[in-house]
């Protein structure tokens, strides 16, 4: 073969491998020839200078220092910012960014709880991997949120989850909420729903959204069928949200009967499981991830650049508000 038939190889092969996102064996097959022969053909067009791989490490060294103040300063585990200023679907950027971390933390992972949500839904549905996860079990934190609502809610979402990592998951057969907190501790106790929380309660990481304060009174009205005389008060004191146990300023359970009252792994549980990853795209968010990062009831942080400035804003606010 002349340098120039070569040469003319070392090109096909590499437009079939980096452009047409081939793989060598399907390359092998086309080429005829061994997997092995494509492998060395591919390193040498990299050798030879025909291939040049960069990695664009300016894309992301301006967040760099972000990440690394929101680590040291909250001890959190990891820290992710994305760049989604010119991007029509953010909650996707940041999920897919949320799915390729969590691709990287599954192999030693055996039980993996997940909260409901439109962000868990969006990190399932576009969760890819190479090879399948066969020894991990997704589990829901909460119950079910009922017909309008099946699409985002955790039994839902450990479906795609496992669907997508060709893994395994159960169900937790119980309503979101019930009518009181006698009955709520009564189903409790059922093996049946025991059973499952327990196995969220032992899970190696957790996957959550976060919410804002504006969804409360929706989901109250929906599923608890009015109003309670403390809700102005109530309103006031609601700053977040995670698998639906509402949070006051200092990250702690607001005492109303809708917490009372939910099927749901608790904040408190949810602080034992030794990762809890959080992934959230709406900078309206922005103050409920602050508290809850603040009170440490997240480990780990996938959301934009745009939020990520934000929260170390409010961190520096409230540093000097405590000077004063």
């Amino acid at each position: 073969m002349s340098g120039s038939d070569d040469t003319r190889l070392l090109v096909e092969i590499s437009h079939m491998y980096y452009d047409d996102q081939l793989t060598q064996l399907q390359i092998a097959k086309k080429m005829n020839m061994s997997r092995s022969l494509v492998s060395k053909l591919l390193n040498k067009a990299r050798a030879e200078g025909i291939v040049e791989i960069t990695v664009r490490d300016d894309m992301v060294h301006s967040y760099r220092n972000i990440e690394s103040r929101l680590k040291d300063i909250f001890g959190l585990q990891e820290v992710i910012l994305i760049d989604t200023e010119n991007s029509h679907f953010p909650r996707r950027r940041v999920a897919l960014e949320a799915g390729r971390y969590l691709a990287r933390r599954f192999p030693s992972i055996h039980y993996a709880a997940v909260s409901a949500g439109r962000m868990t839904k969006e990190i399932a549905v576009n969760f890819s991997s190479t090879a399948p996860f066969s020894n991990l079990v997704f589990v829901p934190m909460s119950g079910g949120l009922g017909e309008e609502r099946w699409e985002v809610q955790a039994n839902t979402v450990c479906e795609y989850f496992a669907h997508h990592c060709g893994a395994g998951s159960v169900q937790l057969h119980a309503p979101i909420v019930v009518d009181s907190q006698e009955a709520r501790d009564m189903l409790m106790k059922q093996f049946f729903i025991r059973d499952v929380l327990e196995k969220a309660r032992k899970a190696d990481i957790a996957i959550v959204g976060i919410g804002s304060s504006l969804q409360y009174f929706e989901l109250k009205e929906s599923y608890l069928h009015g109003l309670d005389k403390n809700d102005d008060e109530i309103k006031e004191c609601i700053k977040g949200d995670i698998s639906y146990n509402y949070f006051d300023e200092s990250g702690k359970t607001v005492d109303c009967c809708w917490n009372r009252q939910l099927m749901a792994l608790t904040l408190d549980e949810l602080w034992h499981i030794p990762e809890v990853v959080c992934a959230a795209s709406e900078e309206e968010k922005a103050e409920s991830i602050f508290i809850a990062m603040r009170e440490s009831l997240f480990t780990t942080l996938v959301t934009t650049a745009v939020i990520g400035k934000k929260l170390l804003h409010m961190y520096s606010k409230e540093k000097q508000q405590k000077r004063i």
